[in-house]
């Protein structure tokens, strides 16, 4: 199978949501978060409805990802980092994520070319105005989409980043942007609350602040050109994603040994080579006063993931980047320092382990917004947005305005190191043999728990309603084998490689070695199918007797129900 992913186009996104929500779902998710209508915190100059969402990673490439998220309770969306190197010139090597415990990862930027990541953003935006209203969810525009740009000057000014960059200031003149509204006011008819007059609320002006993410490594004055031509000749609101490195090679050491992360690999040199704490705090104090002049907002972000060694080969690369709970008490412990430092009057953005246990903690600090990743890669997902989401409710929002409480973050630090939910959890293993299921085809020999839905970003696999009950069905082109799905399964198996699959397309088929099927060209509910060994057509509704029971269930069902899974053509 391929390991590309293939967006799903405008018109076939608006068809999937129509259709799924009458069962309560959208993609894969019931658990939607309302917002209170009065409650709106002030975040990089928008009126948003909570401080939390997804941070630039897997939950944040795809439309659908985002759109999954907003549904969840995530309102600040900091968008997958673009940088010069695209699309088939981007080599990720895979599986790229391990999240079973503390999170590892080998891709940084989006595996989309700089041109699809825009569009997939357009249509995000499009439609989370359109479920505001639909599923009355909160205000449409409620939300902030903050880009993230890379890895140095000369990429962040090159062309295609330069055209990414304006193009989400003010959309108004880009064919998606007029595209996706052509095609909403055609299916306007489908709608029962989204109105013309809310079509034509949509704002063009997509993003007005950027987070910077830059390589570990990089010189400080090369940092502060960019972030000064960002400020300035952008006119963005930017915050700056610092590394944890800022704690030194000693403490960093010592914090990860104390919770039982002494494995982890890493050494002096990657501290040496970043910057300096000293440098980094001259260099923030000018650049908020260069904001300051600019008119516009300046912070930090705690942090960047951490680079270590794969010692045992947990994932392909010989360099690997740590998050999660690792590395919440040295996200907050950089945070601390910087707090310290600018007698909290510097506003820091936050990611690095929050979860629904700590969230209230981190907020109560000052520290906005709140970003989650490897929480979200987790059994559960997007789901997980909502009961944090629930939870802030509860308290007073204020905007970056206040400031930080360094007090409170040090006192936070303190209870982390002291604690033990953030410690290394110790190894478990499912001791009983699994009960096969049987039935008629290898393929379907799975027991159908949904935790592979959950758990994956791109929403690439879906548990379909049969005659006979539930099933689970992976979906070919949203899948970019990151393996997270392999993580988690109880069976010890890799969903994306294993479970009976729907392939866009009869290439897409022969270029895998998944047991599954696609529409035959130009026939209208006509599949061809490979199972075990065998290759063969069905006709959905006939009693084929070489097509096992499981599977024909399988193909009956989408045929009927689900035709808008086959999201790249039409019979």
């Amino acid at each position: 199978m391929s390991d590309r992913m293939q967006p799903i186009p405008f018109s076939a996104l608006i068809n999937w949501i129509t259709r799924e929500v009458k069962s309560g779902t959208l993609f894969g998710c019931r658990n939607f978060y309302t917002a209170e209508p009065e409650k709106k915190i002030s975040i990089l100059g928008r009126e948003i409805e909570t401080p939390i969402g997804p941070a630039a990673g897997p939950h944040t490439q795809l439309a659908q990802n985002l759109l999954t998220a907003y549904v969840c309770g995530g309102r600040y969306f900091e968008l997958k980092t673009v940088q010069q190197l695209d699309g088939e010139d981007l080599t990720v090597s895979k599986p790229c994520i391990l999240a079973e415990d503390e999170g590892y990862n080998c891709e940084w930027s989006t595996e989309l070319t700089v041109e699809q990541a825009f569009e997939e953003y357009v249509k995000a935006w499009y439609l989370m105005q359109v479920l505001a209203r639909e599923l009355k969810l909160g205000a449409p525009g409620a939300v902030v989409f903050n880009m993230s740009v890379g890895y140095n000057m000369e990429g962040i000014q090159s062309p295609k980043i330069d055209r990414f960059i304006e193009q989400l200031k003010d959309a108004s003149a880009c064919p998606v942007f007029l595209q996706c509204r052509e095609v909403l006011e055609q299916h306007l008819q489908d709608f029962s609350l989204f109105t013309r007059e809310d079509l034509d609320a949509v704002s063009p002006h997509i993003c007005s602040s950027m987070t910077l993410s830059t390589m570990h490594g990089c010189p400080a004055d090369e940092i502060e050109r960019i972030v000064t031509y960002l400020l300035t000749e952008k006119g963005l609101n930017t915050y700056l994603k610092c590394n944890p490195t800022l704690l030194g090679y000693e403490r960093v050491r010592s914090m990860l040994d104390a919770l039982g992360y002494d494995y982890v690999a890493f050494d002096e040199s990657q501290f040496q080579a970043d910057l300096q704490l000293e440098e980094a705090i001259a260099m923030l104090q000018r650049l908020q006063d260069t904001a300051r002049e600019a008119g516009v907002l300046f912070g930090v972000k705690m942090t960047n993931t951490f680079p270590v060694k794969a010692q045992n080969r947990e994932l392909p690369d010989p360099m690997m980047y740590m998050s999660g709970k690792a590395l919440l008490p040295l996200s907050l412990g950089a945070a601390e320092i910087i707090s310290r430092s600018f007698d909290g009057k510097l506003p820091i953005s936050y990611s690095g382990g929050a979860d629904a246990l700590n969230i209230e903690a981190i907020f109560e600090t000052g520290i906005r917004p709140i970003t989650i990743c490897t929480d979200l890669l987790k059994p559960g997902g997007y789901h997980r947005l909502n009961t944090m989401a629930k939870k802030l409710s509860g308290h007073t929002y204020w905007g970056e305005e206040k400031g930080t409480d360094t007090k409170k973050i040090e006192a936070l630090v303190k209870e982390i190191l002291s604690g033990t939910r953030t410690r290394k959890m110790t190894p478990f293993s499912i001791q009983r043999q699994l009960p096969e299921i049987p039935c008629e085809c290898k393929e379907q020999c799975h027991t159908v728990c949904g935790c592979c839905v959950t758990v994956c970003p791109n929403r690439a696999n879906v548990l379909i309603h049969t005659v006979s009950g539930n099933k689970m069905l992976h979906l070919d082109g949203l899948c970019n084998e990151c393996g997270n799905c392999a993580s988690f399964c109880i069976e010890k198996s890799a969903p994306y490689l294993e479970k009976f699959t729907l392939f866009q397309s009869e290439a897409d088929m022969e270029a895998s070695q998944n047991g599954g099927f696609t529409r035959k060209e130009g026939e209208k509910s006509c599949y061809l199918l490979r199972c075990g060994a065998g290759r063969m057509e069905y006709r959905a509704g006939e009693n084929s007797s070489g097509v096992p029971e499981a599977v024909r269930e399988i193909i009956d069902a989408v045929d009927e129900e689900y035709e808008y899974l086959f999201y790249l053509k039409k019979n």
